[in-house]
């Protein structure tokens, strides 16, 4: 993808909505399971988050 800079950001933020929006919808047979394996999805998740924060301030 080439493009002037703020062209560029535009279409890069507008593929990561798009990408999430599917990633959610891919995944989400993973909701339907058992409380325990929720848990070690939303702390996946928490630690991948807490993780991008802390590089993200450094």
């Amino acid at each position: 993808m080439e493009g002037p800079t703020p062209v560029s950001t535009l279409i890069h933020a507008a593929t990561m909505v798009t990408a999430g929006i599917f990633m959610i919808a891919r995944c989400s047979p993973l909701f339907e399971y058992p409380p325990t394996a929720l848990i070690v999805i939303t702390f996946a998740g928490a630690m991948t988050s807490f993780l991008a924060a802390t590089t993200g301030i450094l």
